[in-house]
């Protein structure tokens, strides 16, 4: 397929986008115990599934998972309290998984614990079968009835208008949410004409080409909270009422916590995405990373792949062009300003100076720009092999840093062109 830069049509409109909105819903007691029995219904057909791959060798297939699941609602008829889309979706989710260890490399499926379950199950849309009622104050859902829901009056005006995929509900520290699935109409965000390189560090956490310098988040006093309530769990016996109370008090410090930090993440990233076309970033190994014993705990507290992964949607989602170099690229110890190659460079060194052309450098910033370089010109090489050649004068590539536009495809039009040689 040959690419081409359109600089007429670059802004776009409205596309057909899949979003999920995120509600908090409150049940009654009744419903809460629906919710659990459906929570477990799920880790229980999983448990029993997984047995039959792992031990009984049976082909995860759709058909035969269906047979089984058949078989475990006659022999146990509390199944039937699920309803049955989200029974169906255990053994997609199930094949999905085992798909992904034998064609990507990943980890055997898990039985699920009742210590550490997954704490959630989903529900197919059918028939109207999910929809907000008049007020738009309760959801009505298969199985549950309606619960009552609280969220923005944008986001309530948006699932009114939209098509209902699925609802995906969790109990997830002491808070019942449902995820609601839907197709709706999307305007991308106004076409940017700026490039930006980002370095992803333990010691800070982004790095940007254009000197934006992300620092990690003061989460000091949350997390002294929830140390707190966390010993206070401890000295009470489980299960009584004041364990209750201080297992409250925990999941409230626990989720101020969590929300403080993806709040921030997420202007951070939108921030980025809104003012930059063309976004390079480094490939990472963050699995190996976390073997280090001493930078674990600041990688699981600065949550690396959440930025990675807020960056590569919202990108998706707005036109934006996002490109990784490779992984061994040595970002770190070029200099941007002439190229030499500091062979020992030391990994406490936060500053050095180049001594073949004298310039000093920030490591971190140092390493962004040169990660930016290095994305356009694998863009710039990537056009230039791909483009035909009627196409060149569309190309600047001297000034592609400052201005990119969005490609579009061209396999229509290159039938009916003549070539240039002719």
């Amino acid at each position: 397929m040959s690419s081409r830069i359109d600089e007429n049509n670059y802004h776009g409109g409205e596309q057909d986008v899949t979003e999920a909105i995120k509600i908090r819903l409150y049940p009654t007691d009744e419903q809460k115990k629906i919710i659990n029995q459906n929570i477990g219904n799920r880790g229980f057909i999983w448990n029993k599934m997984l047995v039959k791959i792992k031990y009984e060798n049976v082909k995860p297939t759709q058909k035969t998972l269906n047979n089984i699941l058949k078989e475990l609602r006659s022999e146990y008829p509390f199944l039937e309290k699920s309803e049955s889309s989200s029974r169906q979706q255990v053994y997609r989710d199930l094949i999905k998984a085992y798909n992904k260890h034998k064609k990507e490399g990943a980890g055997f499926p898990k039985f699920k614990s009742e210590k550490n379950p997954n704490i959630s199950f989903r529900i197919q849309a059918n028939n109207n079968n999910i929809h907000l009622n008049e007020r738009k104050n309760r959801i009505q859902i298969p199985k549950i009835g309606k619960i009552k829901f609280k969220t923005s009056k944008e986001h309530k005006q948006k699932i009114q208008e939209s098509k209902i995929n699925n609802i995906t509900i969790k109990h997830e520290n002491g808070i019942y949410t449902g995820i609601i699935n839907i197709n709706t109409n999307h305007t991308p965000l106004e076409h940017s004409f700026e490039a930006v390189g980002i370095d992803i560090g333990i010691r800070r956490p982004l790095t940007c080409s254009n000197g934006l310098k992300i620092e990690e988040f003061d989460l000091t006093r949350e997390e002294k909270n929830v140390k707190y309530y966390q010993r206070e769990m401890s000295k009470k016996q489980p299960g009584s009422k004041r364990y209750r109370i201080a297992q409250k008090r925990y999941w409230k410090a626990l989720n101020k916590k969590i929300n403080k930090k993806n709040d921030q993440y997420h202007k951070i990233t939108h921030h980025i995405v809104k003012n930059n076309q063309v976004i390079a970033l480094e490939t990472l190994n963050i699995k190996g990373w976390f073997k280090n014993k001493h930078w674990a705990p600041k990688l699981q507290r600065i949550s690396l792949y959440e930025i990675l992964r807020q960056l590569k949607y919202k990108s998706e989602r707005n036109n934006r062009k996002i490109i990784q170099v490779g992984r061994f690229f040595p970002s770190s110890q070029k200099c941007s300003n002439c190229g030499y190659q500091y062979h020992d460079l030391g990994l406490s060194e936060e500053e050095w100076i180049c001594p073949e052309c004298g310039k000093h450098h920030d490591r971190d910033l140092n390493a962004s720009i040169n990660i930016k370089n290095e994305g356009l010109r694998l863009i710039r090489e990537k056009i230039i092999k791909t483009i035909s050649y009627w196409d060149c004068h569309g190309l600047r590539c001297a000034g592609i840093g400052s201005k990119v536009l969005t490609f579009h495809s061209t396999r229509g039009m290159l039938k009916n062109r003549e070539s240039p040689t002719s």
